[in-house]
C-alpha cells in the first residue's frame, strides 16, 4: 500500500467519537452522587451540566475540523487545508521533513486511530508551523504515511537474479526479475522489567504521594461536601503538635509508599514495550514505547550528532540514568520520567546506557564513558564553595527575618538553619565540582557539569558551528572561563565546558575543531 500522490482527503470520521471521553467525567460523577444517595439533585449539579455542554461544544467543534481539515501527499509536497473562519493552508515540501511520529491515546486506539505529526527539523519555531500534525488517521494510514514520507537510505532495487545453466531452457524465455529482500530492522535495546525499580528514584515521588488528598478535596467539593481549607490546615498542624512523632513517620512513610506506587505506574505507562531499533532501510532510529498511550519516535542517522547522559541525583543514587540523543530538529522538551524530546532509553544502569550509546552511535565504546574525563582547576572548586558560603549566609538571615516576624527565637532558628544550610551547600559545592569534566575522544567533545542533575554530552566535533567564550569578573580574576560549543543538533542550542582554565579552554576549542579560532588565538612558547 502507497500514499496516493493525488486527490484531497479527510481525516477519518470517526475523530468525531474521541471526543466521547469529555462525556464520561461528569456522567461518572452524577452517576455516583446517584448511587450515594438514592437520586439526583440537579441543582447540586450545575458544573456537571456545564461539563456537558462544554462535551456537545467540542463533539461541534470537531465535526467542524472534520469537515473543514483536507490533506494530500504529493511527490513533492504535503499540504493541510483546514478552518472555517479563519483558514490556514500548510504546505511542506517532502524532502524538509525530518521525523513522522506514531502517537495512539486510549481512546484513540479503541477506534484504531492515530495521530501523525510530520516536523521539518526546526527546533527553535514555536508557533508549529514548522509541522503538520494530522489528528486523527486511521491506524494502517498512519503507518503508511510514516513508511513512505521517511526518507530512504538506500532506493529499493530490484536486481535481475543472474541467470543458472538449465538443461531444457526455452529459446524465448527470460530469466525473472529478482527483488531483493529489504534488511530487517536491528534491535538495540528493549525494556527490561527490573527497571521499574528506578521509577520511584524522582522528586515526583514527594509531589504524586500528595495527589491522593487534593483528589479527596476534587471529589468532595463535586459530591456538594463542605471543606474548610484553612480549618482543615490549622486543625492538621494542631494535631501533629499533639500527636506522638511515631504517627508523623507513619504518615510520611504512607506518603512515600503512595508516591512509590504512583511513580511505578507512571513508569509502567509511558515506557512499557519500550524497543530501540535501527531500520536500514530509511536510515533511521525509531523508538516505540507506551502501555495505554503509544508512541512512535523516529530520528534520521545522518542527523544524530552525539548523545547525553541526564542522572538526576536521587537516580545517580541508585545507579541508574537516562540517555537522550542529540540531533538536529529536536524539539525542546522536558526531560522527565515520561521522557523528554529524544529520549532513546527509560531510566536505565549505566552500562545499559553507556552499551545502547555506542550502538546508536554506531562507535565501538560509549564515549560518554566518565574514565577519559580531565579534571578542572582548584579555583572551579574555590568558586563553588564561595558560592555555597553566601547561600548558607542567605538561608541564616532568611531564619532570623522569619523567627523575627513569627515571634520564635532568632538564636534557635539561625543555629538550625546553619545546621541544615552549611553542610547541604557545601557538599552540593564538592559534588559540582566532581562533575565537571572534558576531553576530547575521538570525533567527540565530551563535557560533564551539574550536581541536581549532573550531565554528560558527547558532541560530535563536526557538528560544532561555533564558540562563545563568558568570563565574569570572577572568573577572570581566578583564570577561568566557560567554552559552550554552538551547534545546530540537540535542543540547547550550545554545550558548555563549564570554569575550565581559559588557556586550557582555548586549546580544547582549537583542537576540537582546527582552524575555526585560529585566527583569535597566539601560541605563546613555554
Amino acid at each position: 500500500m502507497r500514499v496516493q500522490s493525488v486527490g484531497w482527503r479527510r481525516l477519518d470520521p470517526r475523530m468525531c467519537l474521541v471526543n466521547l471521553r469529555w462525556l464520561l467525567p461528569p456522567l461518572g460523577i452524577i452517576a455516583l452522587t446517584a448511587l450515594a444517595s438514592g437520586g439526583v439533585n440537579w441543582e447540586d449539579h450545575k458544573l456537571q451540566i456545564v461539563s456537558a455542554l462544554l462535551f456537545v461544544y467540542l463533539t461541534c467543534s470537531e465535526m467542524i475540523r472534520w469537515r473543514t481539515t483536507r490533506y494530500r501527499v504529493t511527490d513533492e509536497q504535503v499540504e493541510v487545508h483546514s478552518g472555517l473562519l479563519w483558514r490556514r493552508h500548510v504546505a511542506i515540501p517532502r524532502d524538509r521533513i525530518r521525523t513522522v511520529d506514531v502517537t495512539s491515546g486510549p481512546v484513540h486506539r479503541i477506534f484504531g486511530l492515530s495521530i501523525v505529526t510530520m516536523g521539518t527539523g526546526q527546533a527553535l519555531r514555536t508557533d508549529r508551523r514548522d509541522q503538520v500534525k494530522l489528528d486523527a488517521v486511521s491506524a494502517a494510514e498512519a503507518a503508511t504515511l510514516r513508511a513512505e514520507l521517511l526518507p530512504r537510505a538506500q532506493a529499493a532495487a530490484t536486481i535481475p537474479a543472474p541467470a543458472e545453466p538449465q538443461e531444457a531452457a526455452e529459446p524465448n524465455e527470460a530469466a525473472e526479475p529478482r527483488e531483493t529482500a529489504e534488511p530487517a530492522a536491528e534491535e538495540i535495546a528493549r525494556i527490561d522489567p527490573r527497571w521499574v525499580r528506578y521509577a520511584p528514584l524522582s522528586p515526583l515521588v514527594f509531589v504524586i504521594g500528595l495527589a491522593p488528598l487534593t483528589q479527596a478535596y476534587n471529589l468532595a467539593e463535586r459530591l456538594g461536601v463542605p471543606v474548610d481549607i484553612e480549618g482543615a490546615v490549622l486543625g492538621a498542624v494542631a494535631f501533629l503538635e499533639s500527636a506522638p512523632g511515631w504517627l508523623f513517620v507513619v504518615f510520611v512513610l504512607m506518603m512515600l509508599v503512595a508516591g512509590a506506587i504512583g511513580t511505578v505506574l507512571l513508569f509502567t505507562e509511558s515506557w512499557w514495550r519500550f524497543r530501540l531499533e535501527r531500520e536500514p532501510r530509511t536510515g533511521t532510529l525509531r523508538v516505540t514505547r507506551g502501555l495505554l498511550t503509544t508512541r512512535s519516535f523516529t530520528l534520521e542517522e545522518r542527523r544524530l550528532r552525539g548523545a547525553e547522559l541526564i542522572e538526576p541525583f536521587m537516580l545517580r543514587w541508585g545507579k541508574g540514568t537516562r540517555l537522550k540523543a542529540l540531533a538536529s530538529g529536536l524539539r525542546h522538551t522536558m526531560d522527565g520520567p515520561r521522557g523528554g524530546s529524544g529520549a532513546l532509553l527509560p531510566p536505565a544502569p549505566r552500562q545499559m546506557a553507556h552499551a545502547t550509546a555506542a550502538s546508536a552511535l554506531g562507535e565501538r565504546e560509549s564515549p560518554l564513558l566518565p574514565t577519559r574525563l580531565r579534571t578542572h582547576p582548584r579555583a572551579a572548586l574555590r568558586r563553588r564553595m564561595f558560592r555555597a558560603a553566601l547561600a548558607s549566609a542567605a538561608a541564616i538571615v532568611a531564619a532570623a527575618v522569619l523567627a523575627a516576624l513569627t515571634g520564635w527565637s532568632a538564636g534557635w532558628s539561625m543555629a538550625v538553619a546553619a545546621a541544615v544550610a552549611v553542610p547541604v551547600s557545601l557538599l552540593l559545592a564538592a559534588d559540582s565540582y566532581r562533575s565537571l569534566g572534558h576531553t576530547l575522544h575521538g570525533a567527540y567533545l565530551v563535557t560533564r557539569s551539574g550536581a541536581l542533575v549532573r550531565r554528560t554530552v558527547a558532541l560530535q566535533r563536526t557538528g560544532v558551528i561555533g564558540w562563545t567564550i563568558t568570563r565574569s569578573p570572577f572568573q577572570r580574576r581566578s583564570g577561568l572561563a566557560n567554552i559552550a560549543a554552538t551547534t545546530a543538533a540537540g535542543t540547547l542550542g550550545a554545550y558548555t565546558v563549564r570554569d575550565v582554565g581559559y588557556g586550557d579552554g582555548l586549546v580544547l576549542a582549537d583542537e576540537a575543531v582546527p582552524g575555526l579560532l585560529a585566527q583569535f588565538i597566539e601560541r605563546v612558547e613555554q
